[in-house]
This record gives C-alpha cells, sequence and structure tokens, in this order.
C-alpha cells in the first residue's frame, strides 16, 4: 500500500492508480480540491506495484542536457489560438500523421480539465493551448500501454510530474513514445476553478460554456484568461457583450 510522509510530497500523477491490479486506489479530493490517492486497505493485498511506480518515491535521475532550440509554428492561426509558440501541433500532426495519437489536456462539457486521446487532426484542437488547473489522469497510462504494444506512436503532452508517472508506471521505455512537458510552476485547484465558473454564471444569469486559459487577442505578451458564456464573456477585469 503506497504511503507517502506527507501530502506535500504527491503530485496526484496518479500512477499508482493506473498500476494497481485491484483498482483499489482512487484519486480523490481533499478539501483543497487536489487529487490524491486514497486506498481501499481492505482491497490491497500489498503487492507493492504503487510504491514501485511512484516517481515521487523513485525520483527519475538528472540526466545530460542535449541542447537547447526556440521555435515557433509558421501557421499565424494555429500560433495565435496556442498558449505560446504553436509547436505542440506541428509534433501532434506528425505523429497523427504516422497513424499514431495524441493525448493532452482538454475540457470536458463541464470545463473539468482531463487527459484524453485523440487519433484524428479534426479533434487536435480541442488539446491546444495550457490548461491552468490540475488535469484529471483517470486511466490514460494504461490506454498508452496498450496503444504502444500495439506499435502505434504515442505523443504524450503534460506537466513534468504527469510524465515522470506515466514513464514510471510504463516501467521500460519505448521508442515509439515522444513526450511534451508543460513548464510547470504548480497547478492551480479544480475546486477554485470550478467555484470561480459557478460565481461567473451567477452574476451572467447564464452558465458558463467556454474557456481561454491565454487568448492572445491583447498581443501576444498581454494574454488574458476569458470566460465566455452565450452572450458576454469575463476578462480579469470586466464583463463584456460578446
Amino acid at each position: 500500500m503506497i504511503e507517502l510522509s506527507s501530502k506535500q510530497n504527491c503530485t496526484g500523477c496518479s500512477a499508482c492508480a493506473n498500476i494497481c491490479p485491484r483498482g483499489c486506489i482512487k484519486m480523490t479530493a481533499d478539501e483543497e480540491g487536489f487529487l490524491y490517492p486514497k486506498v481501499n486497505e481492505e482491497m490491497c493485498m500489498d503487492c507493492g506495484l504503487c510504491e514501485n511506480v511512484c516517481p515521487m518515491l523513485h525520483k527519475p535521475q538528472q540526466h545530460e542536457l542535449l541542447a537547447v532550440y526556440g521555435a515557433k509554428n509558421n501557421d499565424d492561426a494555429v500560433r495565435f489560438t496556442s498558449s505560446s509558440g504553436g509547436m505542440f501541433t506541428l509534433f501532434a500532426e506528425a505523429i497523427l500523421k504516422q497513424g499514431g495519437v495524441v493525448v493532452g489536456a482538454a475540457l470536458d462539457e463541464q470545463l473539468n480539465v482531463q487527459h484524453v486521446l485523440v487519433d484524428s487532426l479534426a479533434d487536435l484542437p480541442k488539446l491546444r493551448g495550457s490548461k491552468y488547473v490540475q488535469s484529471k489522469i483517470g486511466k490514460i497510462y494504461s490506454e498508452v500501454r496498450q496503444i504502444l504494444r500495439a506499435g502505434r506512436k504515442v505523443l504524450f503532452s503534460g506537466t513534468p510530474c504527469q510524465i515522470a508517472g506515466l514513464k514510471k508506471y510504463l516501467v521500460k521505455p519505448s521508442e515509439n513514445l515522444l513526450t511534451v512537458d508543460v513548464v510547470c510552476h504548480g497547478v492551480p485547484s479544480p475546486k477554485i476553478y470550478q467555484k470561480h465558473l459557478r460565481e461567473l454564471a451567477q452574476e451572467a444569469g447564464e452558465p458558463v460554456v467556454q474557456v481561454n486559459f491565454r487568448d492572445k487577442a491583447k498581443g501576444w505578451k498581454q494574454g488574458e484568461t476569458l470566460f465566455f458564456t452565450e452572450h458576454q464573456h469575463f476578462g480579469a477585469s470586466k464583463r463584456q457583450e460578446t
């Protein structure tokens, strides 16, 4: 059974929940809204798999930095709807054209952030753009493993701790796996995020239907988070009619 000295030592990567053969580990929100593993002790058989794949108990070794490049997507439309330079889209398109799949953070119908898998160019836009909320991994690591075993390529985008969790879960490296780490300074709470959505919906008199976490309408360096209802949108300082 996985045991950590404190919650500060857990990133919520979900590797333990994915590897558990009995499904006795569930990722559960704490009082602040962050996801942490909760173990059903009656079901646990102390196999130790959860501890073996924990990237915080077995931190990956640092490797030599090979090279650093600066790049951007030449497509203005893609770059405008991306959080930064739009390079993720180019990587993803290359994998999809080779018959592979792409995994990244997307918004569901309730605007919750979760990792999903796409296998077509038409669905790629839902993964574009950073989402500044802790993403729910679910069982996506298990799906990635099955796809890799089938010989298909996978591009996985996530925070460094999520990618560390995936690689620990897979145990062995795969030439068909390409990962894209998001430069991360920590993740905001889904609970606070959903509370804000409810407050905006109450003020607007209608639900929020879309969120742009780094809108570039005011320029590359003045991006802001925008929340859209059917008839209005909210920025950092004021509400406007849509």
